[in-house]
């Protein structure tokens, strides 16, 4: 598509590629952009599906502005999912400890939990204490 004005009803169209963003991630850029655009999706295969945003009011849009909104919220969305499924251990074992700790579970978390480092300076600010102390 050229990068011309957007008027009002002119879908611009997008492909995306499902080996770099999931269908949940371009759900939430919809929502995002729901305010601004009309979202809809067509699946061409299970790799691939085409994006149509068409401006809701007339605007100063222009294709690759839309074209570059989109595809950002994508990728940003997408590394979220990336760093929240490496995490989720981490975080997993965190709240496990802090509820553990705080009486409201009744067995201890299982495994080994503790920060070497600010275990070994007895003036820390923060101090992660381990199951065996």
């Amino acid at each position: 598509m050229a990068v011309d004005q957007i008027t009002r009803g002119t879908p611009v169209l997008i492909k995306v590629d499902h080996h770099l963003v999931s269908t949940d991630a371009m759900i939430k850029v919809f929502y995002w952009l729901s305010r601004e655009f009309v979202c809809e999706v067509v699946t061409k295969s299970d790799t691939e599906s085409v994006v149509s945003l068409v401006a809701r009011e007339p605007a100063d849009w222009d294709a690759a502005e839309i074209d570059d909104l989109f595809k950002t919220r994508c990728f940003d969305f997408a590394l979220r999912e990336q760093l929240s499924a490496k995490t989720s251990e981490v975080r997993d074992l965190l709240l496990a400890k802090a509820f553990a700790e705080s009486g409201v579970l009744e067995d201890q978390p299982s495994g080994t939990f503790g920060d070497s480092i600010e275990e070994a300076r007895p003036d820390g600010m923060f101090r992660i204490l381990s199951n065996g102390i």
